[in-house]
């Protein structure tokens, strides 16, 4: 179990564009092709740390062995809406397996990691710590899609793939949250429990592991190509705010592919962070620049106040990067690791979040 990785999973922020479309618009689209179920936000960014709430948008029940039948209709689903809804799933499904994965390692926080079923005899916990129960409609959704065109290839058969040992582990999981007498005959049914959850937990992290990588370079590919598109349509200040975001994800990503989190934060080689972070001083700078312009407020509906008010949010992620670079040049850290202060990694993080939040419901996002 790679238990050392947890903190820096936790911590990780995925930087996502989302438009909004759920496989049940899909459906909707099969039974009657004149509907367009369709929830736009084209162009925004989603968090990629939503612990533990429901899928929004998703179908009750969907068919766990094939896809609906569509009557003979399929050519009436609209690609782009296929893609959209493609990806805004596989997005949940990342974010959810965080979520397993998180609640994975609390359970081996309690309970040794071997065939038998055994209580840790160290363990700070009690058994059930940190377990929730899961809906598992978002996994009937995932193999629904994964068979439609257009194909995501490597996205599509890890979808495939994951799903069973995905599935086992949370209902083992919603067992466990469930069960109010789990001391009884000398913990028989955990021991049941336990089957399920070591017999799936090897194969669901390895592949975790990779369907998060996957969904991170698919993710950076489209956020890429939108703001290209920014800034081939003079969108100056969209595409500011938008690459500032980016370039910090890339930073954090950096500090997480060197194996680094807020406790071993002095260990961080930053040559490589050093002209990503000077990027992200010339990118705000420009958008400064542009924000002065009233032509180019005009051009984007944006009024000189709301234009401040986002640069001075992406001010305070040049601060948190600061503060964090300042503590690994001095070797020096201000607080305990463990706590979201000034120059934390889990202080960029939140400020990141905070950014995120603030370009959804900002006019950039169409």
């Amino acid at each position: 179990m790679r238990r050392e990785k947890l903190t820096a999973l936790l911590m990780a922020v995925l930087l996502l564009v989302s438009a909004g479309c759920s496989s049940s618009g899909l459906k909707d689209r099969e039974t009657d092709k004149d509907s367009q179920t369709t929830d736009d936000g084209a162009g925004k960014r989603e968090d990629g740390d939503s612990f533990g709430g429901d899928s929004a948008g998703v179908p009750a029940e969907a068919d766990q062995d094939q896809p609906p039948e569509t009557g003979g209709d399929e050519e009436a689903l609209d690609p782009e809406m296929v893609d959209r809804a493609k990806y805004n799933i596989y997005v949940e499904m990342n974010n959810k397996i965080v979520d397993v994965l998180d609640t994975l390692y609390s359970y081996y926080e309690v309970v040794e990691y071997a065939e038998e079923f055994a209580l840790l005899p160290d363990s700070q916990y009690t058994y059930k710590y940190n377990i929730s129960p899961y809906n598992t409609d978002l996994l009937d959704d995932a193999q629904y899609v994964a068979s439609l065109e257009p194909a995501y290839e490597t996205l599509d058969e890890l979808t495939l793939q994951i799903l069973l040992p995905m599935r086992s582990l949370m209902d083992a999981f919603s067992d466990i949250y469930h069960d109010y007498d789990y001391a009884a005959d000398q913990y028989a049914k955990p021991k049941e429990y336990h089957k399920a959850i070591q017999g799936n937990a090897a194969v669901f992290e390895e592949l975790a592991y990779q369907y998060m990588d996957a969904v991170e370079a698919l993710s950076m590919e489209r956020v890429e190509a939108d703001e290209q598109q920014m800034r081939d349509d003079g969108r100056l200040l969209a595409y500011g705010f938008s690459h500032s975001i980016t370039v910090v994800k890339k930073i954090l990503n950096e500090c997480y592919s060197q194996e680094v989190d807020d406790y071993n934060l002095l260990e961080l080689d930053l040559e490589p962070i050093r002209p990503l972070y000077q990027e992200l001083l010339d990118t705000i700078a420009a958008y400064k620049t542009a924000a002065e312009d009233s032509n180019q407020l005009m051009a984007e509906s944006m009024t000189a106040d709301g234009a401040y008010h986002y640069g001075t949010q992406m001010d305070r992620m040049v601060q948190a990067l600061e503060y964090m670079i300042n503590q690994v040049e001095d070797q020096y850290l201000a607080s305990e690791p463990g706590h979201t202060y000034l120059g934390s990694l889990l202080f960029v993080n939140e400020v990141l979040s905070d950014c995120i939040d603030q370009y959804n419901s900002s006019s950039f996002v169409s």
